[in-house]
């Protein structure tokens, strides 16, 4: 008898998720650092952490490091869940993939509709990833808007 799938553990998807991550916002943040001015302003910033004009340029091109680092995450997650893989290298580490309703591969366009909706989940307190603790098939509000399960396998 064919019990169904079995849908990943928070944990396991949490896990996935650091592994992706914090390697591409740290290869990120090592390029800017050494190939723009965001060294010296780091430097300027933990010599003067007071100094308004200092702090405004630092959180500035922090934020662009953050903003390029997610827009990277965005489309490397939803070219690889939507590839024969069904996941990104740290799903596949964790032994998870996305899969649809119907257990098959998704299209690039739901892969990307679903990590863009991913950054709606984490908002609020991560609230919208949360709710797959109290989910029958552990669907996080961005699995829900894209149609889709996380399986172990």
């Amino acid at each position: 008898m064919d019990s169904g799938p079995s849908f990943a553990s928070f944990g396991r998807r949490l896990a996935a998720f650091l592994i992706d991550v914090l390697p591409i916002t740290a290869a990120l943040f090592f390029l800017f650092y050494f190939t723009t001015h965001f060294g010296e302003t780091v430097d300027r910033y933990f010599e003067q952490p007071r100094n308004i004009e200092v702090r405004r340029k630092f959180l500035e091109e922090r934020n662009r490091i953050r903003d390029l680092s997610g827009a990277v995450y965005l489309l490397y997650a939803a070219v690889l869940e939507s590839s024969r893989l069904r996941g990104t290298l740290g799903k596949r580490l964790c032994g998870i993939r996305v899969v649809s309703l119907a257990s098959t591969r998704i299209s690039f366009g739901r892969a990307l509709t679903r990590n863009v909706t991913k950054m709606v989940s984490i908002l609020p307190a991560f609230i919208g990833c949360l709710a797959m603790l109290w989910s029958k098939t552990r669907q996080a509000w961005h699995d829900r808007v894209a149609q889709t399960y996380v399986i172990i396998g």
